[in-house]
């Protein structure tokens, strides 16, 4: 666990977080453009627009993540990277969705504002996730 902790803690890690929390900021307006765009253009349950949103901006971010925050070959393992991305994002979308029901149904507040919550919310899922499982280096790499 310890290894683990002192991982996370690197200098190295320090300036991935950062990244992918940039891009994740990218990735938070490709969102919000999708959910507000879906929600009030097309007439869509929020929540459904906010899935739709999260996959938008989770082929953005993997993306970005890949070849700029990771320093991967953008073409070594694609699918099977975003899957597991995917996979690991799932997990964030779980939080993200359960803060956004909750902040907007039971305290009212605008989606919009509600999603950015609950991005925050997700967000340390998402990295160590990842960081742990997609983007990790191994023998082979």
């Amino acid at each position: 666990m310890s290894k683990i902790i002192s991982k996370l803690l690197s200098k190295s890690t320090i300036k991935q977080m950062v990244k992918f929390a940039i891009v994740g900021a990218m990735g938070t307006l490709v969102n919000l453009l999708v959910l507000y765009s879906f929600t009030e253009v097309f007439n869509i349950y929020y929540i459904i627009s906010a899935i739709i949103a999260f996959i938008v901006a989770g082929l953005h971010n993997y993306i970005l993540d890949k070849i700029w925050a990771f320093k991967e070959n953008i073409e070594e393992k694609m699918v099977s990277k975003y899957f597991q991305f995917l996979i690991i994002s799932s997990i964030s979308l779980i939080v993200n969705l359960s803060i956004l029901f909750i902040l907007v149904e039971f305290y009212g507040i605008w989606y919009i504002f509600a999603e950015v919550l609950a991005i925050m919310g997700g967000f340390l899922i998402n990295f160590s996730g990842n960081k742990m499982r997609t983007f990790r280096k191994t023998a082979q790499d």
